[in-house]
């Protein structure tokens, strides 16, 4: 029975990142796919029966498998500097402490239903939500400033100012983030 729940996160991963690809767009993908978890885990936890608490869980995994790899990719197309996609990428990795997390926070003496690392858990999957919304949100608002800047200038300048050293990688006036 261990099986089902990881096979549909397998899925949703597979599904998210070919539709992520070929619309070109990584933050609503992973808004979606952190939105999916969210429902999965509030199942998860208060359904009354044990095949609702299942298909809660099979939910879960299938929006929570989404987010990682999505990130790795939104932050490695949005930083093309080495330096800086390195240390971006690096401090992303930061996110693997959630085992280390999730393991003090399920504790025994929470069970049979640990309700207190549910919520806990609730709360951390919202922030992310949250976070990845805003981040979203961001770089939308700077890039329309950059293509306000790009309005008043004719192609000759944008290329010119493209190619110029004075400014590097996402410094640029005429580079623009991925959504």
């Amino acid at each position: 029975m261990s099986v089902p729940p990881f096979v549909c996160g397998a899925v949703g991963l597979y599904l998210f990142a070919l539709s992520s690809d070929h619309r070109k767009e990584r933050g609503y993908h992973i808004i979606i796919g952190t939105f999916f978890a969210l429902v999965g885990l509030i199942i998860t936890v208060t359904a009354p029966s044990h095949h609702a608490q299942y298909a809660g869980l099979c939910i879960l995994l299938f929006g929570s498998y989404i987010s990682a790899p999505l990130t790795v990719a939104w932050l490695s197309g949005n930083n093309p500097e080495p330096g800086k996609r390195s240390l971006v990428l690096g401090v992303n990795g930061f996110g693997n402490l959630a085992g280390v997390i999730g393991s003090q926070l399920y504790k025994k003496r929470y069970a049979p239903r640990y309700l207190t690392p549910f919520y806990a858990t609730l709360g951390f999957v919202a922030a992310a939500l949250i976070g990845y919304t805003a981040y979203r949100f961001i770089l939308k608002a700077v890039n329309r400033r950059k293509m306000i800047w790009a309005e008043g200038r004719s192609a000759e300048q944008i290329e010119a100012e493209r190619l110029d050293s004075t400014r590097y990688a996402d410094a640029k006036m005429s580079f623009l983030y991925g959504l």
